[in-house]
């Protein structure tokens, strides 16, 4: 039996069987990014207002008052019904004379007109009232879609802002992760001592625990913005350039404000059409004309002596009414005080806009001072966090220098960014509350 030799040995690279590693993972991600739908602010907004439920609920709004208007229209148009009838009798009747009284059977048709001339100007008052409303509900349409664009823009940014602090995040695990190598290994050369390498592996899970967080709010906020523009599968998003700063004063943006909002222009119109209801309460004080024509056409078997082939009328109608329990006062009293109700509504609207456009450029101007002092902040923190962990590597500087550092530059990274979002979004409320978000956005 041959002898068998030493079993050959194959030496694998731990170097190189990580760089395969990390190139297949990379690869791997490359082409799932590869895939990912890119999103645009613009792009977001267009969904939105294709998908969202609130607008088609609003043009359905508009339909309604289409089709007020033609009923509105209807009033005043002629009205024409045609009406047959067929009676049969028991027996034929006559009298002593010969003549007949009673056929056996009699049919009748009858054509009847009917054209309203005169109702106290109640008809065109209700037609105006009806156009009137189409521009409201069109004017909400357009107010709508500001609702629903501010909307899909918080939600923008929150994914934006989410995806910022799960970075920040990572970071200050990784920073906890160096923490604890350098704890590990100060404690096996004995410089420190081993409460040093529980603080850091407690540091450690505590930055996990915080990006797990971030992860989950970072999902939530991806389940928000595809809830508003219906995107469905992995995307990414384009950061939007910052908006302009702010150059009117605040009395000309209220200006604007009065003449671009939809819903200050929709009360005005709610105004107007409750104007026209006092005019159409004040119609059923005057008096009503109306003709009626009508046409009829019989037939009987046997055939009365006075019997009548056909006929045709006209009748002019003029009605009065003289009492009616106060109901037409009632209704008057009511017509006014919705017409003051719409004064008051719009007065108070006007007034909240003042105070609307106010606070939004206050915002804007808290925001900016914050961030400039937020980034001068995050710079320093920076600085500083470099500076005790190189102490700390050399123990110069203790874990709980170190620990405070990195709690500090967190904090100022996490303001920063939320304030950054937070001055894009408060610039577009701005634009939202002088009523010309539409308007930027196309």
């Amino acid at each position: 039996m041959p002898r068998t030799g030493p079993k050959e040995r194959r030496t694998v690279n731990p170097l190189a069987a990580v760089f395969s590693v990390l190139f297949a993972l990379f690869a791997s991600v490359s082409a799932l990014h590869a895939q990912e739908r890119t999103i645009t602010l613009e792009e977001a907004y267009r969904l939105a207002l294709e998908n969202h439920e609130d607008l088609f609920i609003a043009r359905e709004n508009i339909n309604q008052a289409r089709t007020d208007l033609t009923k509105s229209v209807a009033r005043i148009l002629p009205n024409i019904t045609a009406e047959g009838s067929y009676t049969r009798y028991t027996e034929s009747k006559s009298s002593g004379t010969g003549f007949v009284t009673q056929p056996e059977s009699a049919t009748t048709a009858e054509l009847r007109l009917t054209q309203p001339l005169y109702s106290g100007g109640r008809e065109w008052a209700v037609q105006r009232q009806a156009k009137l409303q189409i521009e409201s509900e069109t004017k909400g349409l357009e107010g709508v879609s500001e609702s629903v664009m501010l909307d899909t823009a918080r939600a923008y940014y929150g994914v934006l802002k989410a995806q910022k602090d799960v970075e920040i995040k990572r970071a200050a695990h990784k920073r906890a992760g160096e923490r604890l190598e350098v704890a590990d290994a100060r404690f096996t050369v004995g410089e420190v001592t081993k409460s040093a390498v529980l603080r850091a592996q407690a540091e450690l899970a505590g930055a996990e625990a915080e990006l797990l967080r971030s992860l989950n709010n970072l999902d939530n906020s991806l389940v928000l913005l595809k809830r508003l523009t219906g995107i469905e599968g992995a995307f990414n998003l384009v950061e939007p350039p910052a908006e302009g700063p702010v150059t009117l004063a605040p009395e000309r943006l209220i200006e604007r404000a009065l003449e671009e909002r939809s819903d200050y222009t929709r009360l005005l119109l709610q105004e107007k059409a409750a104007s026209e209801s006092i005019t159409i309460a004040k119609a059923g004080f005057k008096p009503s004309l109306r003709l009626e024509g009508v046409y009829t056409w019989r037939d009987q078997e046997p055939q009365t002596t006075f019997f009548q082939e056909d006929s045709a009328s006209g009748t002019l109608r003029l009605t009065y009414p003289i009492f009616e329990g106060f109901l037409r006062k009632a209704e008057l009293a009511d017509a006014r005080s919705e017409f003051r109700e719409a004064e008051l509504v719009r007065l108070g609207l006007k007034r909240d806009i003042s105070v609307q456009v106010n606070e939004a450029v206050n915002n804007i101007k808290a925001i900016e001072s914050l961030t400039e002092s937020f980034r001068r902040q995050v710079a320093f923190a920076e600085e500083d966090y470099s500076m005790v962990f190189e102490q700390f590597k050399f123990g110069v500087a203790t874990t709980l220098d170190v620990i405070d550092a990195d709690t500090t530059l967190v904090s100022a990274q996490t303001s920063l960014a939320s304030a950054t979002y937070d001055l894009e979004v408060a610039k577009l409320n701005l634009k939202f509350v002088t009523g010309t978000l539409v308007e930027a956005a196309r």
